[in-house]
């Protein structure tokens, strides 16, 4: 697999929640990617697949 980054596809519906949560401030997060990418770490820690 090559380094570097990808694009996805996020339904709108979600992408308002986490802008949301980034505009509350509340929870820390200051980007849709650093929120992003800390739900992608959490979720593979919890199937053990993350090393």
């Amino acid at each position: 697999m090559a380094d570097g980054y990808i694009n996805i596809s996020i339904l709108k519906e979600f992408i308002k929640k986490v802008d949301n949560l980034i505009e509350n401030g509340e929870y820390g997060y200051t980007s849709r990617a650093e929120f992003i990418k800390e739900a992608i770490r959490e979720k593979l820690k919890s199937l053990g697949k993350l090393v």
